[in-house]
This record gives C-alpha cells, sequence and structure tokens, in this order.
C-alpha cells in the first residue's frame, strides 16, 4: 500500500504527469503506424484485408486485451494531458498582453484544438467502421470466404463525399498532433539537446507525413474510383 500511495503521488506531480503523458502519446504514435500499415492492404483486394480482419477476430482474448489497453492508455492520455493544462493555467490565470511565439511551431501551439478534434474524430470513427452503427446498411455483410466484408465496408463508406470530407480533416488533426507529439514526449523524457531536439523534430514531421499521407491515400483512392469492391 505504502507504494502504491507513493506511485500515485509521484504519478500527480507535474513531472510524473509529463513523464506519463509521453509514454502513453509514444505508445498511441506506435499503434496508429501498425494501425496505418494493417489498412494499407486494401490496395491488395478485398482478400487481404478480410483475411487480415478475420485473423485478429480468431483471437478475441488477445483483440479485446489490446482493445482495453488502448482504451486505457487513451484515457490516462486525454485525463492527464486535461489536468496538466488546467493546473498549468491556473498557476498563470493572468494572460500575457501580446503572444510572440518564436520558436514555437503551429502544431505544437494548436495541440489542445488537433487533440479535441481527434477525439471527436476516434469516437465517430469507432462508431461508423468498427460498431456499424453510422451506417449499418454494409456493416454485417460476408465475403465468398465467410469473412466479414470489411473491404466492402471501407469502399462503401468512401464513395460518400461527407464521409470522405470527415476523414480527411480528420487526417489534418491527426498530423498535426503527431508532428509535434514525437518531439515533445522524447524532450519530455529528457531526451533534450540541440542535435537532438532537431532530429526529434525531423522524426516527428516524417512519421505524421508518413501516417497522414497512408490514410489519405487509402480514402481518395476509393473516391477516385482506383480502388472498387
Amino acid at each position: 500500500p505504502l507504494l502504491m500511495i507513493r506511485f500515485f503521488g509521484h504519478i500527480l506531480t507535474s513531472l510524473g504527469s509529463k513523464v506519463l503523458i509521453a509514454l502513453s502519446g509514444l505508445a498511441l504514435v506506435v499503434f496508429v503506424v501498425f494501425h496505418m500499415l494493417g489498412n494499407l492492404q486494401v490496395f491488395q483486394g478485398p482478400d487481404a484485408l478480410n483475411s487480415y480482419a478475420a485473423f485478429l477476430r480468431e483471437m478475441p482474448m488477445a483483440l479485446w486485451s489490446a482493445r482495453l489497453t488502448l482504451l486505457a492508455i487513451v484515457a490516462v492520455h486525454i485525463g492527464l494531458s486535461v489536468r496538466l493544462a488546467i493546473q498549468n493555467r491556473r498557476a498563470r490565470p493572468a494572460g500575457y498582453v501580446t503572444h510572440r511565439y518564436r520558436r514555437a511551431s503551429l502544431a505544437s501551439r494548436t495541440m489542445a484544438l488537433t487533440g479535441s478534434l481527434l477525439v471527436l474524430f476516434i469516437v465517430f470513427h469507432l462508431l461508423h467502421l468498427t460498431a456499424g452503427l453510422v451506417d449499418p446498411s454494409v456493416h454485417n455483410r460476408l465475403d465468398f470466404r465467410g469473412h466479414r466484408d470489411v473491404f466492402g465496408n471501407v469502399v462503401h463508406a468512401f464513395q460518400n463525399p461527407v464521409l470522405v470530407v470527415v476523414y480527411l480533416i480528420g487526417q489534418v488533426a491527426l498530423g498535426f498532433h503527431l508532428s509535434h507529439a514525437l518531439s515533445s514526449s522524447l524532450q519530455s523524457l529528457g531526451m533534450e539537446h540541440p542535435m537532438l531536439d532537431r532530429l526529434f523534430h525531423g522524426a516527428g514531421l516524417l512519421v505524421a507525413m508518413l501516417v497522414v499521407v497512408g490514410n489519405a491515400a487509402i480514402v481518395l483512392a476509393i473516391a477516385f474510383g482506383l480502388v472498387r469492391a
């Protein structure tokens, strides 16, 4: 009990919160990259994507354990980020007369905004393609192997211009958030040096660009009829 009290006491400090935000952020970056790589199988055709989805569903315990762990990581990341932002605002209740952003990038200045947009987008994405509540008409269709037709569901979705716009806006928010998240997380873990800062900043931009380009390519390829059911 004493160790647990000390552990949670450390978490509640500003430094402890920053460390957990950084670690949870890095874990989410890894997930986003692998999620994008898995989704790129849409370019290999329905058999590849549907077999991949079926493989994941054949391990329900592992799948739900991963989902619950991911949900916990997201909750920790959002909860501590909001808490830290409130603490910072209370510590400096009076705003500056002028704002000068000499080194801060647009991505770093809009982390709260892009983070909020991402939360809304993730909820919509889960309701849409995971739960099938946004458009249930094709959610439970099966392919010729008897697997759930994830490929057909995705293709059907991005033939809708409204959904194309929603997902592209989500990717813009994701790109801005990711581009700063990677470098700031590593700096929060004590990896600060002028050379490292430039390296981490470049890595953040590169990862963000790869993820956004990969995800947007799926949406646009379907929207323009390059990938069809």
